[in-house]
């Protein structure tokens, strides 16, 4: 029986540069209170105790100077997501000039030449960002800490969870079809978020996502489950690290999914001719997927960025 993860940290921290965190003093975070200005979609609750776990702690609203956009409520909600991704393992020597330029985070390894790359795509029918289609390049890495994790089997444990919080993923590059996705994940996140054209398709036990700007493909991701898996829930809650204006963030989401995932499933990566993202397409990514996930239900809330001093 799949137990209930720990919900992420709302309380207001200090951030970086001109962001503000708001305590909302007697507004509890809830279904109501947290997607009053999202019209689009209707909530699809895979554990409806999940969600009413919220009540707890106060809610938290983050804006800037010239942020133009309904308020970003915290922890943020996504009620109704589909998504597919797979897991590679990469070689470190080709994956290093790829990673941020900070001395506190460390790639993760499967083994002592190779780390992970995780393919995702996103499309968030119901959401505290409203509706839009993601698709994101992410390496798990290691905080402040020199351990290895020796096999994909005790990363994928050390992630499972969001349990451990030296351990977590970074963003590589993402593109989004959405402007106020695209300016959140920059302005408080710092992401390397671009703007893009998306398509999204999901069947039975396949999935298909692809980006591109002004004609010019980002990336494209297919992946197939075997006929024999069983689809079943799964926690896919995680860390998160970013840098934004010279400062370390790391966010927690804790995430419950229902789907396919497995070892045994197949999955194909493109890198397109974007400048952007030429670098990733002299990646030796290995011909089988570590893990392919298959997800037509998946709901998501995320805890406010914790600020964790200079990178």
């Amino acid at each position: 029986m799949l137990r209930l993860p720990a919900l992420p940290r709302v309380s207001p921290v200090e951030l970086p540069g001109k962001l503000r965190a708001r305590l909302k003093d007697g507004v509890a975070p809830s279904l109501q209170s947290l997607l009053a200005d999202e019209a689009e979609g209707r909530d699809n609750l895979i554990v409806p105790r999940l969600i009413e776990g919220l009540s707890g702690p106060a809610l938290v609203e983050i804006d800037w100077s010239g942020w133009y956009g309904p308020p970003n409520r915290f922890p943020m909600l996504h009620t109704d997501v589909s998504m597919v991704s797979a897991a590679f393992a990469v070689p470190l020597a080709s994956l290093r000039p790829l990673l941020p330029q900070t001395a506190r985070l460390t790639p993760a390894r499967l083994t002592p030449w190779h780390g992970v790359l995780l393919v995702s795509a996103f499309h968030v029918h119901r959401g505290g960002l409203g509706r839009y289609q993601e698709l994101n390049i992410a390496t798990p890495m290691l905080l402040d800490t020199p351990r290895r994790l020796p096999g994909w089997s005790l990363l994928r444990e050390a992630l499972h969870g969001g349990r451990d919080p030296a351990v977590g993923l970074v963003t590589l590059a993402s593109t989004v079809d959405r402007a106020r996705p695209r300016d959140v994940g920059v302005q408080l996140y710092g992401l390397p978020r671009l703007l893009a054209h998306a398509e999204f398709a999901l069947g039975s036990q396949t999935g298909l996502a692809s980006m591109e700007i002004d004609g010019q493909r980002t990336a494209a991701l297919e992946v197939s489950a075997p006929r024999s898996y069983l689809q079943w829930q799964m926690d896919l809650s995680h860390n998160s690290f970013s840098i934004l204006q010279g400062q370390l963030l790391r966010s927690h989401s804790t995430v419950i999914a229902e789907g396919y995932r497995g070892a045994r499933g197949s999955a194909k990566v493109e890198f397109g001719e974007h400048p952007q993202y030429l670098p990733f397409r002299g990646l030796p990514l290995l011909a089988r997927p570590m893990e392919t996930r298959i997800c037509a239900r998946l709901n998501a809330i995320l805890g406010t960025p914790e600020l964790l001093g200079p990178a």
